[in-house]
């Protein structure tokens, strides 16, 4: 391919059909890498390098290593092997020779000519009496002085490739772009601010990072084209949160601390700091007149549901209204009956809203949400339904944030009247520290990170299928002594089970298996009223054992259960494990957690190791982000955040940290980038989200 461009035609917007060598075919397989343009290829970044820096001797290589030679042409030819043409060049540097062959490409020899220099790039392996190479990447050099600019004698960048389209031929045509076109780039960050956090030239991170000088240049341009992917981002962020701080005027609370005080004191057990602290930061929110969107979040059994009731006992004295939304019907109701336990001995009607109501109750509760009698309404969806009209809503509360999209939850906030309700997320599903800022940064966030003192830790054992008949002995004795256990399995039946464990067999096992004792199933597919029974006898203890898919995970509290078993265990993630191990270690009685697995892949092996040795949810969030990168954890697109090109949530966070503490810097000075210095900067963030009014405005 050749590198010449015309400067004088060219854009960033400049369809690479302009490089010679790019013709309709290598235009079809760039597109679908996402490359049209010459920006398009700017920001098409390597997602690793070779080192291909030091040039051996070829009486020095290793054999079974890649690595370089430079030498000369010293005869070249084509012969037939193997059923096809294979091109044959013979090497030396002085030292010794060394065959090269490529099969299949005889047009190789109007390439290599005689006495021209080369670099070659590959594995060195034994041939008779020589050294050989087998389609080693080359580049030949026109002058004595020429030096290895593109493909070795460096390090090379790796790019994510398509189909037939080569390493080498993209590498060629990225080596082009970023040579020529990079001077079109201009810096969007002034002079003061790449001083004052430490951050090399625009122009200079885009060439580098696909050409590095050295090691050290490669990490000064990543480091500067990280912060600029999370700086826009959080400059988005910190938009958002100025709309919300400019919505409507919120509900003022001007009094009811005390009653709050007075029923945490009347509670059969004491609150955590954690607790404490949470209810203190939502009072707070609560008295101001800006709307208070806050992010609870703590782990599985922190007690999370008391920090919402303190919330709603708040609101209800202030005289209003308060809703509860949970993604199920089992975590609603289990809300229902311990916001009933805790909160109706002081005269405060709680109802109730689900689907499949008798016609008459569902009716009475309708009427009592308009009128104002039921003072907190518990339910699912069916709270954003439109018939469902509140008197005076001032709190709204959705658990386990996570299960709903921002519409459902928009739709619960606008559910009030007037001025805006106040809103609280909870999720069990902890978000790392440093990452919860980033991704919610238009929230406040309380974080409960300690237990109640009466959980006990949950032991969790990791076994193969020969531990099988010991594991159900140890259970058989538990039931014994009144306990009882959960068993999930990955699939509901065997028609798309394949060789996983499936609800409908394993419940037929178990049932041959433990003989006398009570086994039932539950799954997903089970009607409503169906899954409440199954889900009332077992927590009444009619039944010993459940077998069941995921639709146990979140919501269910049976104090009385004290195992829980997870078939297949490698099918699932850290955070959904350690959701399942919380149903388990609510009673009095020591509890376990037993994973079954097989698996021999080393990934599944590092994540059911960590898990088995670790009981903080916090710290299984970390190893998620380590393992599984920060999009899959947190899902990107939920929260309205773009694709990364570059960046890397899970081992970029003190970049993220910074580009966070530099983006709320300057929305304090210059909100709306307004000032002449910031016009580039302004331009970038409106083109990197689509943003079609001057004034930035973003839905959140």
């Amino acid at each position: 391919m050749e590198s010449s461009v015309r400067q004088d035609k060219i854009s960033l917007a400049s369809s690479l059909r302009y490089i010679k060598g790019v013709g309709p075919e290598r235009y079809k397989l760039l597109a679908q890498l996402g490359l049209q343009t010459f920006e398009d290829a700017l920001h098409f970044f390597p997602r690793r390098y070779e080192d291909r820096t030091a040039v051996r001797k070829i009486r020095d290589l290793t054999l079974g290593d890649k690595e370089c030679v430079l030498g000369t042409v010293v005869s070249r030819g084509v012969i037939r092997g193997r059923g096809q043409l294979i091109f044959r060049a013979v090497i030396s540097d002085g030292t010794h020779t060394l065959f090269a062959s490529w099969f299949g490409q005889p047009y190789l020899s109007g390439v290599f000519l005689p006495k021209s220099r080369v670099i070659l790039y590959g594995k060195a392996e034994q041939f008779g009496k020589h050294i050989q190479m087998f389609h080693p990447e080359y580049e030949i050099l026109k002058e004595e002085a020429d030096p290895p600019t593109v493909h070795s004698g460096r390090l090379v960048p790796i790019y994510p490739l398509t189909e037939d389209l080569s390493q080498k031929s993209l590498r060629q045509l990225l080596f082009v772009v970023s040579q020529k076109i990079s001077a079109l780039l201009r810096d969007p960050l002034t002079p003061e601010m790449r001083k004052k956090w430490a951050l090399r030239e625009r122009v200079w991170a885009v060439k580098e990072i696909h050409f590095p000088s050295d090691l050290r240049a490669q990490k000064e341009a990543y480091a500067r084209l990280v912060f600029d992917e999370f700086f826009a981002v959080q400059l988005l962020i910190q938009r958002r949160r100025r709309r919300l701080d400019q919505k409507s005027p919120a509900i003022v609370h001007a009094r009811g601390e005390e009653a709050v005080e007075e029923w945490t004191k009347c509670l059969e057990f004491e609150l955590t700091s954690g607790q404490k602290a949470a209810i203190r930061d939502i009072l707070a929110d609560m008295r101001r007149d800006r709307a208070m969107t806050r992010l609870v979040q703590g782990d599985v059994g922190s007690g999370k549901t008391v920090v919402a009731a303190a919330g709603l006992l708040f609101t209800v004295t202030n005289g209003f209204q308060g809703a509860l939304m949970a993604p199920t019907e089992v975590l609603a109701q289990q809300h229902f009956l311990n916001l009933s336990r805790m909160l109706e001995p002081l005269g405060i009607e709680v109802g109730y809203l689900g689907q499949g109501m008798p016609p008459e109750e569902r009716r009475k509760t309708l009427e009592g949400i308009a009128s104002g009698s039921v003072r907190i309404a518990v339910g699912t969806h069916a709270l954003i339904q439109k018939e469902v009209h509140f008197k005076n809503l001032g709190l709204a509360i959705a658990d386990e944030q996570h299960k709903f999209g921002t519409f459902q939850r928009a739709a619960l906030k606008e559910k009030s009247t007037g001025r805006a309700p106040h809103f609280l997320l909870m999720t069990a599903t902890p978000i790392p520290r440093t990452l919860a800022g980033t991704l919610y940064g238009e929230l406040d966030i309380s974080t409960i990170d300690e237990l109640p003192k009466d959980r006990r830790p949950i032991r969790t054992l990791w076994v193969n299928d020969e531990k099988r008949g010991e594991i159900y002995r140890f259970v058989d004795g538990l039931i014994s002594e009144g306990r009882q256990a959960y068993v999930v399995c990955p699939a509901v039946d065997r028609s798309k089970a394949g060789t996983l464990k499936n609800v409908a067999d394993t419940h037929k096992e178990l049932s041959r298996i433990f003989g006398s004792r009570k086994v039932a199933f539950l799954h997903g597919r089970m009607k409503t009223e169906a899954k409440k029974k199954l889900m009332a006898d077992f927590k009444a203890g009619a039944s010993q054992i459940l077998v069941s898919t995921v639709v146990i995970e979140v919501g269910v509290d049976v104090p009385n259960a004290c195992v829980m078993i997870v078939e297949n265990a490698e099918r699932f993630g850290l955070a959904q494990l350690h959701q399942l191990r919380g149903r388990v270690g609510r009673g009095q009685w020591d509890s376990f957690c037993v994973l079954f697995s097989e698996t021999r892949d080393m990934d599944a092996i590092e994540r059911l190791s960590h898990f088995e040795r670790t009981q903080s949810g916090f710290e299984i969030a970390e190893k998620d982000l380590e393992l599984r990168g920060g999009g899959d954890l947190v899902g990107r697109r939920q929260h309205g955040l773009p694709e990364l090109r570059i960046g890397d949530l899970a081992k970029d966070l003190d970049i993220l940290v910074k580009a966070r503490q530099a983006a709320m810097e300057l929305a304090q000075k210059d909100p709306e980038l307004a000032r002449p210095e910031h016009r580039l900067l302004k331009l970038e963030i409106k083109k990197r989200f689509d943003l079609k009014d001057e004034k930035l405005t973003v839905t959140a």
